[in-house]
């Protein structure tokens, strides 16, 4: 071989080295740029989303711990205190729906637990038929709209209020028991998904294992959630029954529940952009970034979710009665609308950009 093909050779290998050694240094998930968000998903997986679906189970295993108590023993006292339970739970369920996304999503929790409306006519044929109301019956052999909170609500309240001890069969006491099980059961699945698997994989993005190829998009997922909510609250739950002026299509209208399920709708906004649960710790949120990039669109968010709750608590309740509240109603869904836009062409493009 001549010196000028030897020269070729060292060339080439020194090409292919350097490239090599290029490749490295440029690994995603070691650059300093999909790192930035390391802090802000931990946080968002610990403090939102963990912690907000460990107060769901747990305060879902008082609930039926308290609907078997009531089917031992039907008092009114016992029933006006499952009636409360019921609305101390969905505080945390609602709250959750900034992030349904993970095993929510892939193992139907969502449905499972909150489908609406209830199918009332079926759920009577159930009643009425010799089918034993057991847990796995309900969880196995019904569909989503024969279980989860709706079908509790409807055998704890009439009106807005808890109902009538005299008023409620014993197969009706039977199906809440059983209903009340496989709710707790979904919340516990729910977490227990959360702290075993999906936690690690989700703070890991753009580490091989996981299903995000990076920070950015695990970051755009809460943002993802937040925009999904904003549009169903405004443009669904608040605006559909408005627009139809049908109270049926009321969510949670059995407890007149509507409007509290609505304002913890948008905390979940809140504490999915601050990095904390309303009812426990703050951590490191979206929000810092946010700030960042743009302290002028963080504050107006802030000031956009604030709104957004007043607007709800302006509406007269209960909701279902007060459909033609034209003024009140229509500022909240507008609020609502503000606030999704704001996430969908100012905080996404920072963050995917």
């Amino acid at each position: 071989m001549n010196r000028f093909n030897l020269s070729i050779v060292f060339s080439v290998l020194i090409l292919i080295i350097a490239a090599g050694c290029s490749d490295n240094n440029s690994n995603p998930a070691d650059s300093e740029e999909t790192q930035e968000f390391s802090k802000i998903l931990a946080d968002y997986a610990d403090n939102v989303v963990v912690a907000t679906y460990a107060d769901l189970k747990t305060k879902a295993g008082e609930l039926k711990s308290q609907t078997k108590l009531l089917q031992s023993s039907p008092t009114q006292a016992n029933l006006n205190a499952a009636a409360e339970l019921w609305k101390i739970t969905r505080e945390p369920w609602e709250a959750s729906e900034a992030f349904l996304f993970g095993p929510v999503a892939f193992l139907s929790l969502d449905p499972s637990l909150d489908t609406w409306p209830l199918d009332q006519a079926q759920l009577n044929e159930v009643l009425n038929s010799s089918f034993e109301l057991t847990p796995e019956f309900i969880k196995d052999g019904l569909g989503f709209s024969l279980r989860g909170f709706h079908t509790v609500e409807y055998f704890l309240f009439r009106d807005g209020q808890p109902r009538d001890v005299s008023s409620i069969t014993t197969r009706e006491l039977e199906y809440l028991a059983a209903a009340s099980e496989v709710l707790s059961d979904d919340a516990s699945l729910l977490y227990d998904e959360w702290i075993d698997g999906y936690r690690d994989e989700y703070v890991s993005a753009g580490v091989s294992g996981s299903r995000y190829s990076s920070e950015v998009q695990a970051a755009e997922e809460i943002v993802e959630g937040i925009i999904g909510i904003a549009d169903e609250v405004g443009n669904g739950k608040i605006s559909e029954p408005y627009d139809t002026k049908n109270v049926l299509a009321v969510e949670s209208w059995f407890s007149w529940n509507s409007l509290t399920d609505f304002k913890n709708n948008i905390k979940s906004i809140e504490n999915a952009y601050l990095g904390g649960y309303h009812n426990g710790t703050d951590g490191s949120g979206l929000d810092e970034y946010v700030k960042e990039k743009n302290a002028e669109l963080d504050t107006r968010v802030k000031q956009e979710i604030s709104a957004a709750i007043a607007a709800i608590e302006a509406i007269p309740t209960p909701f279902r009665n007060n459909l033609h509240a034209d003024t009140q109603i229509q500022t909240a869904i507008q609020a609502c609308n503000t606030l999704r836009i704001s996430f969908q062409n100012d905080v996404k493009p920072l963050i995917t950009n």
